[in-house]
């Protein structure tokens, strides 16, 4: 990759980072389903002159739409909203990885090698040793809400995979639809005061919503989609696997939190075994032993 592309993809790991701050402000003020909506409005402004109907493509299409944008988003507001720090959740938010491995083992009977095997095994246990920590303990549920949320983003990338024809931009808002409408019917039988959070959020909220939207998915996965047209995914991948480190700076930095022993341990765990799974599957899609 030139010197640019990379520093881009650093930059994009940065953006995304930062979205886990922006999550936390936005459901203070909103509840989680209708602060995903409010999302992808911003989300469908920017996509919306490529909405088209795919004929012969609209059944996978709304199915991986529906659980990305719904399923997957909705879960990690509802797992930010629930978790009391962001640094832990956003390191296991990375589970998305060897949750995909597994998913490609079981769906699509690919084979795994030890290698593998190990770094899921570290990425996991990773997360267990996070969840032991007696201050990220108190918010488990948050926790594993977000761990749900990225098996949810592995299915959706196994379904994605049969979309290869569908424009992205056009994938992006049919996305966007599916979450806007999707999460208002959720939120309509599963949360209330909707109006009175409108008329009550704080304009840091609202800047939230935003930038989300805007900044997450239009510059950060159309960023990542640049990169991925111009060079192979297993090169770029890598370069993300720093996000985490940005979120957990960016935490207590911005939110003043605290990074303990445990914290440490099990997010270098999971980070290390979700590296080791990466360029085992780099090396798997250069055709080398798995």
């Amino acid at each position: 990759m030139k010197a640019r592309d990379i520093a881009f993809a650093i930059f994009i790991a940065f953006v995304w980072a930062l979205n886990f701050i922006a999550v936390k402000w936005a459901v203070e003020d909103f509840p989680p389903l209708m602060a995903n909506a409010l999302r992808f409005i911003t989300v469908l402004a920017v996509f919306f002159p490529f909405l088209r109907f795919v004929p012969g493509r609209m059944k996978p299409l709304l199915i991986a739409a529906f659980t990305l944008g719904v399923a997957h988003f909705g879960m990690v507001f509802l797992g930010m909203k629930l978790a009391g720090g962001v640094g832990a959740v956003a390191i296991a938010s990375q589970l998305n990885v060897p949750f995909a491995t597994l998913l490609a083992i079981i769906v699509l009977k690919e084979t795994v090698g030890w290698k593998r095997i190990a770094g899921i095994s570290l990425s996991f246990s990773g997360v267990l040793v996070l969840g032991f920590d007696p201050v990220i303990f108190e918010y488990w549920h948050g926790l594993l809400a977000i761990v749900f949320a990225a098996f949810l983003f592995a299915v959706s990338a196994i379904l994605m995979r049969s979309l290869k024809d569908v424009r992205a931009v056009t994938v992006q808002a049919w996305v966007a639809i599916a979450g806007i409408f999707g999460s208002v019917i959720l939120s309509m039988f599963f949360e209330a005061g909707q109006g009175q959070a409108i008329f009550d959020a704080k304009p840091r909220a609202w800047a939230a919503i935003v930038y989300s939207g805007v900044a997450s998915s239009v510059i950060g996965h159309g960023g990542a989609n640049y990169l991925f047209r111009k060079y192979d995914v297993s090169v770029v991948s890598p370069y993300f696997l720093i996000m985490p480190l940005f979120a957990v700076a960016a935490a207590v930095v911005i939110l003043d939190e605290t990074v303990s022993f445990k914290m440490l341990v099990g997010g270098s765990l999971t980070i290390f075994g979700i590296l080791i799974v990466t360029l085992r599957n780099i090396a798997r899609a250069k055709h080398q032993p798995g």
